[in-house]
C-alpha cells in the first residue's frame, strides 16, 4: 500500500497517448514518458520516500481500466493524480470514477487544458476533487504538507489549485512563478519502466524525453505555452531555465543510472540561452556521456557557434517551428519569423552536421486556399532542396490561447473539446471549410511524409538496427493512417 498515486491513463482504443502539454495526439507506437507526472511523483518522493509513492503507466503496459482499478484497489491510497489531455478528455477522465469505485482517495488533475475550463471539469466530472492550475510541483508540496499535517481542509488557501466545494468549486488564484527551475525534484526515473519507452524517430533506446526550461519569450496567439492569455496558466509563458549544471545532473543520472542512450529535449524552445546551450553540450563532452539527442527551436534563436557544440556533444536533429509560408499569416498570428529566416537556419543546421526537420501548421487565422499552396508549395521545396523532413497539423484552438478566445469570438470551432486533435480539423473559415483543412492535412502527408523521394533518403541516414525498427513502424502508422487521425 502506498499513500500517493500517480496514472497515466490506458491507451485510446488501443493507440498509445503521448499526454504532455503539448503533445497529446494518439499515435501508433509514440510511447513516451509521462514526464508531468514523473515531476509530481518526485514531489511526493522527495517528501516522504520512494515507498510512499507508485506511478501507474497504463498506457506503456498496455494495461486497461480494469486493471487500473485493481492496482487502486490494492493500494487504497489517499491521493491519486491523474493526466488529460483535450482529445482524450472524456476518456482520461473516466478515471476519476475508477478511483471512487474503488478507493477513498482523493482525485486531481493537472495541466493547461483542466485549468482552463473549470466549469466543464467540475460539471461534467463529478468525482474530480481538485485540479491543479500552473506549474503543478510546488502546489502540490504544499497541498501533500496540508495532508500530512491533518490540516482540516487542506485545499483551503493553497495558490495554484482549484477545488470542488459540495456542487461548486473554489479557484484559489494562481501561484506565482518560480523564477528558478533549479529547485525542482529530479523526475521519477526509477518508479517506470524506462526500457519500453520508445517513439517512432528514436535512433536508440532506452529513451527520455526531458524538459530544462519552461514557457517562451514568443507571443504565437495559437501556442499552449507562449499563446496563454493568463500567462500563469500551465507552466506559464515567461521562460525560465535550468541551469547548466542542473541540467547536466539529471543528464547524467538518466545516462548512467537509467542506461538512457537517447534524450528527446521537450523544452519549448532548447536555444533560447544560447551560453547555456553551449555549456550543456560542453559538459556531456566532458562528462563523457554516451547519449544522442535532439531538440526544438526557434529560427531566429539559432547560430552556428552554438550548433557547432550541439552537433560534438550528440545532437542529431532540430526541430523548426515554420507554421505557414505565408507571411501575412505569420504576422497575424505573432509568430513574428520571415520566411528567409527558415530557409536560413535551416542552411546553418545542415552545415553544422545536424538534420533539420520543420513544423507546418494548417488552418491559422487568415487561412485561405491560396495561402495553403504556398505552404505545401514551400515546405515541398524544403524537402527536395534540403533533403528535410517537413511534418504537417492542423491548427487547434486549445483552451486557454489567445487563438481560442479569437476563435469562440467568430464562431469557428465546429466540433467539441474532445476532437481538439492536431491531426483533426476542429474550426473553419468563411475562406476554408473545416473539409479543405482535412483535405489538405492528408494530402500533404500523402504527397511530402510518404512521398517516395523523402522515404528513400530516410533510409539513407539509418545508423543501426534500432532506427530499421523504428522506421518501419513509423512507416507502418502512415500507412494505416494514411495521414488521418489514427481514432
Amino acid at each position: 500500500m502506498v499513500d500517493f498515486v500517480f496514472v497515466n491513463q490506458p491507451m485510446f482504443n488501443g493507440i498509445p497517448v503521448p499526454r504532455e502539454p503539448d503533445c497529446s495526439s494518439p499515435q501508433l507506437d509514440d510511447f513516451m514518458q509521462p514526464l508531468g507526472l514523473m515531476y509530481l511523483a518526485g514531489v511526493a518522493r522527495d517528501l516522504f520516500g520512494k515507498e510512499a509513492v507508485r506511478l501507474i503507466d497504463a498506457n506503456v503496459l498496455q494495461k486497461d481500466y480494469d486493471w487500473v482499478a485493481k492496482e487502486i484497489k490494492k493500494e487504497d491510497p489517499k491521493i491519486v493524480i491523474g493526466n488529460i489531455t483535450a482529445p482524450t478528455l472524456y476518456y482520461d477522465t473516466k478515471l476519476a470514477d475508477v478511483v471512487k469505485e474503488n478507493s477513498s482517495a482523493y482525485y486531481g488533475t493537472w495541466g493547461p487544458i483542466p485549468s482552463a475550463i473549470h466549469d466543464k471539469m467540475f460539471k461534467d466530472f463529478p468525482n474530480l476533487d481538485f485540479i491543479i492550475d500552473n506549474e503543478p510541483e510546488d502546489t502540490l508540496k504544499e497541498l501533500l504538507q496540508n495532508f500530512e499535517s491533518g490540516k482540516k481542509n487542506p485545499f483551503a488557501g493553497v495558490k495554484g489549485l482549484t477545488y470542488r466545494t459540495g456542487k461548486t468549486y473554489k479557484f484559489n488564484g494562481y501561484r506565482p512563478l518560480a523564477p528558478n527551475l533549479d529547485h525542482l525534484p529530479i523526475p521519477f526515473y526509477e518508479g517506470v519502466p524506462m526500457k519500453l519507452y520508445r517513439t517512432p524517430f528514436n535512433r536508440r533506446r532506452p529513451m527520455t524525453i526531458m524538459r530544462t526550461s519552461r514557457g517562451c519569450p514568443a507571443s504565437c496567439t495559437f501556442c499552449i505555452t507562449g499563446g496563454q492569455c493568463d500567462i500563469y496558466r500551465g507552466y506559464g509563458k515567461p521562460w525560465r531555465a535550468y541551469s547548466a549544471e542542473r541540467a547536466l545532473k539529471e543528464i547524467e543520472l538518466a545516462v548512467k543510472e537509467f542506461g538512457v542512450r537517447e534524450i528527446n529535449f521537450f523544452d519549448p524552445e532548447f536555444t533560447i540561452d544560447k551560453k547555456r546551450v553551449q555549456d550543456i553540450a560542453k559538459g556531456i563532452i566532458e562528462r563523457n556521456l554516451d547519449v544522442v539527442w535532439n531538440c526544438t527551436a526557434r529560427v531566429d534563436y539559432v547560430d552556428f557557434e552554438t550548433l557547432k557544440w550541439m552537433k560534438k556533444s550528440g545532437c542529431y536533429g532540430v526541430a523548426y517551428g515554420v507554421e505557414s509560408a505565408d507571411e501575412g499569416i505569420l504576422k497575424r498570428v505573432k509568430k513574428n519569423i520571415t520566411l528567409s529566416q527558415v530557409e536560413s537556419a535551416i542552411i546553418l543546421t545542415k552545415a553544422a552536421g545536424i538534420k533539420p526537420s520543420t513544423f507546418f501548421m494548417v488552418g491559422l487565422p487568415g487561412e485561405t486556399k491560396e495561402t495553403m499552396k504556398k505552404t505545401f508549395d514551400f515546405a515541398y521545396y524544403l524537402m527536395r532542396k534540403y533533403h528535410i523532413r517537413p511534418q504537417c497539423t492542423i491548427a487547434t484552438p486549445y483552451p486557454g490561447t489567445c487563438f481560442f478566445k479569437e476563435a469562440v469570438e467568430n464562431k469557428w470551432i465546429k466540433t467539441d473539446i474532445s476532437n481538439f486533435d492536431q491531426t483533426l480539423a476542429s474550426i473553419e473559415y468563411p475562406t476554408v471549410s473545416k473539409e479543405d483543412l482535412q483535405e489538405f492535412h492528408d494530402m500533404f502527408y500523402k504527397k511530402i511524409a510518404m512521398n517516395p523521394i523523402r522515404l528513400f533518403w530516410r533510409v539513407l541516414e539509418i545508423r543501426n538496427p534500432e532506427e530499421i525498427y523504428n522506421a518501419f513502424i513509423h512507416l507502418k502508422e502512415r500507412l494505416i493512417s494514411r495521414g488521418k487521425h489514427v481514432r
